[in-house]
């Protein structure tokens, strides 16, 4: 007689296990800013170690925590990192196998993988750091990282230092390579949920912890 309830049961939870998809995220309010859904283009990149680092194979199926920086801000690039490793740090070994942590740099003039691997090292972030192998800005490497920053609404500017010149001249292109410069960049951190779509951005100066890790711990349930 229980047979039958029981078997209802069963089937109740599997389904409400499974169901989730694109649109349950789409009734979702993260905690920090949700973005609409932008499809994350497949790209190649070379890592800090020097290997081709493809999204589709090596983070396919997973939420994805993604920051832009470059080794040679020394203000928020490494709180931002600091921010990565405490949330990282609070996942559970699945929850860990369910996420993504990746950098990508917004200077491959000088942030080549050999440089990249010295930042990952001193800071401790073990996780993927991504450049192009090349620095010249016509190679297939540059242009994907480009196109990397074209799909993740990176606002990249290159501002040029000229001692003879008061008023320095800005670049916006991301294509210039002057022999002394800054980068400034408008991004922050981006979730990217396992369906590939881009979700939640949380400003570099506006990071809140606690919801930045609930924000990736809702992603991992999907």
């Amino acid at each position: 007689m229980l047979r039958k309830p029981t078997a209802l049961l069963m089937c109740t939870l599997l389904l409400l296990a499974g169901c989730t998809s694109p649109g349950d995220v789409e009734r979702w309010t993260p905690h920090g800013e949700p973005l609409e859904s932008v499809k994350v283009l497949d790209f190649t990149l070379t890592s800090s170690e020097g290997t081709d680092w493809t999204y589709s194979e090596e983070a396919a199926n997973t939420t994805l925590v993604i920051a832009f920086l470059f080794t040679n801000c020394l203000d928020i690039c490494p709180i931002v990192t600091h921010n990565m490793k405490w949330v990282k740090s609070q996942l559970s070994p699945d929850e860990l196998n369910k996420t993504t942590f990746l950098t990508i740099t917004v200077d491959p003039w000088r942030d080549n993988a050999s440089t990249l691997h010295d930042w990952k090292t001193g800071t401790n972030s073990e996780w993927i750091h991504l450049t192009s192998s090349s620095n010249d800005s016509e190679s297939p490497s540059m242009i994907a990282l480009q196109n990397v920053w074209i799909n993740f609404g990176v606002g990249l500017t290159i501002e040029e230092y000229d001692a003879n010149n008061a008023d320095n001249d800005s670049n916006s292109s991301g294509r210039h390579h002057p022999d002394d410069y800054t980068v400034n960049h408008e991004t922050g951190t981006i979730l990217v949920d396992r369906f590939g779509h881009q979700r939640v951005w949380w400003g570099d100066n506006d990071w809140v912890l606690d919801l930045v890790l609930d924000d990736v711990r809702y992603l991992n349930t999907l």
